[in-house]
């Protein structure tokens, strides 16, 4: 089994230029230091690298157009959601900001302020990647599912679509599609279920609200914060395996805790209660094939300040 390290972008970017790489060195001595990851070999550890782990590396803000529509009737949801997919794909494929010439280029002028020794690690999270074959098709195709997945759909066809298009996203093998942040589809969930919640005689009222104020981004574009959550929780998918995914961050850790008891409880619903016995017998295999990882709290100098087994982190009907 292979191990997987996410870096958040507040861990990213002090990696590539702290004063004097004392930011990678106390990062380094921290690893070196932890109980479980000093044991991972050079061999078994890897990087998730996501189209989103490059372009807020990069600073890259992507110009949403309004002009998208979702303008079918509620019968043709099928048709009105494939249609925009394709608006999707049309527009994004022709953005100039997205081109690989063009990141490259950011990447050489961002490259100037890397610390030396962090040179070979930037290689590997950014150019690397960036000269892969195929990598643009998989850029491309991270954006458009975000997009899909945040899309103000009709109230009418919103429960359709995300039953036949987005939820089963959850349970595919495919090489590009399973290894996207679904943490969108579930935020949607959540709010659709935090009424329902609030009104509970069962749960704290007082910690559903926490757990709704968690799930409030920052702003429309925290990628990251999204994938943390999301790989942390079920892996990584490489060659049809979930791999476990340690993720580093110096966000709020009570903030990140929460976002993944509403993820895992969120997961719960609709396994439990979405799918029928036929599908659940289908997918079981996949669900089983998830694998639960460790997040990674560290301070601003690069030192570990704590870490969390995320199989330790309940859902709601677990508590």
């Amino acid at each position: 089994m292979k191990y997987h390290f996410l870096l958040d972008n507040n861990i990213y970017r002090p990696l590539m230029a702290s004063e004097n790489g004392v930011f990678i060195k106390n990062f380094k001595n921290s690893i070196e230091k932890h109980t479980i990851i000093k044991n991972i070999t050079h061999n078994n550890l890897v990087y998730s690298i996501t189209p989103f782990s490059i372009l807020e590396a990069l600073g890259i803000t992507i110009p949403y157009s309004k002009n998208l529509i979702y303008n079918e009737k509620t019968k043709a949801y099928k048709e009105g959601f494939k249609n925009l997919k394709k608006q999707a794909e049309n527009y994004f494929e022709n953005l100039e900001i997205l081109k690989i010439q063009n990141l490259l280029n950011a990447a050489e002028k961002q490259s100037i302020y890397t610390n030396s020794e962090s040179k070979e690690l930037e290689k590997t999270l950014i150019f690397n990647p960036l000269k892969t074959e195929g990598f643009y098709k998989y850029l491309l195709k991270g954006v458009v599912f975000d997009y899909l997945c945040k899309y103000e759909f009709p109230q009418e066809t919103q429960k359709q679509i995300f039953s036949e298009f987005l939820i089963p996203t959850f349970f595919l093998n495919d090489r590009d599609i399973s290894r996207f942040s679904k943490f969108r589809i579930i935020k949607r969930l959540w709010d659709n279920s935090y009424y329902g919640l609030e009104k509970s005689t069962i749960l704290e009222n007082k910690f559903i609200k926490k757990l709704n104020q968690a799930m409030k981004l920052k702003r429309n574009k925290d990628f990251l914060d999204c994938e943390i959550i999301h790989f942390s929780t079920i892996g990584d998918l490489v060659n049809e395996n979930h791999n476990p995914v340690f993720s580093f961050t110096t966000d709020k850790k009570e903030t990140v805790i929460n976002r993944i008891i509403v993820y895992k409880s969120m997961i719960n619903l609709f396994i439990n209660n979405l799918l029928t016995i036929e599908q659940y017998e289908n997918y079981k295999h996949l669900i089983n094939n998830w694998r639960q990882g460790m997040i990674i709290f560290c301070d601003k100098e690069g030192h570990f300040k704590e870490s969390i087994d995320i199989s330790n982190i309940k859902a709601i009907n677990e508590r």
